[in-house]
């Protein structure tokens, strides 16, 4: 996991390692503003922030296969990616001690990578998940907006 310093904000869990090719994956965000437990003091500047992406759980599914209005290429299967996103957050107390406080956020996801045409059923698929970014902002004295981009890629066995 890699260690980025940008505006004097910390960010750890950022992948070392992002594949170089993959025909089957999927990016999203994971986009959310979180506000502090009650007994969390007040922010004055945030110092750091972790995350960690775990894969909960993989379930193969059928489709009907075809083209949408939109583009999409459905190739008769998919896999469902149920995960979650743990995070810390540490930041200093606006208080006149400043001590430096943490807060705990899991934030749950759910998506899908379309299989190629000539997936079998019962192979086996194994996910694998980078976070390729991670961006946070203060908002007010008890809000953070943060944004993670997630990449999932799909390998067969």
């Amino acid at each position: 996991m890699a260690s980025i310093v940008k505006d004097l904000i910390e960010y750890i869990g950022i992948s070392d390692y992002l594949p170089e090719t993959s025909n089957v994956f999927k990016q999203f965000n994971v986009e959310e503003t979180l506000c502090l437990p009650e007994s969390k003091p007040d922010i004055e500047q945030i110092v750091k922030v972790i995350s960690d992406l775990v894969i909960k759980n993989t379930k193969i599914i059928k489709t009907p296969k075809g083209t949408s209005l939109e583009g999409q290429k459905l190739s008769g299967f998919k896999v469902v990616i149920e995960g979650e996103l743990k995070q810390k957050v540490q930041y200093v107390a606006d208080e006149p001690t400043q001590t430096v406080h943490a807060a705990h956020f899991n934030v749950p996801f759910s998506t899908y990578i379309v299989l190629p045409e000539n997936y079998i059923m019962g192979t086996p698929v194994r996910i694998n998940g980078y976070i390729e970014d991670i961006y946070a902002k203060q908002m007010g004295k008890r809000c953070i907006f943060k944004n993670v981009t997630i990449l999932l890629t799909a390998d067969f066995c």
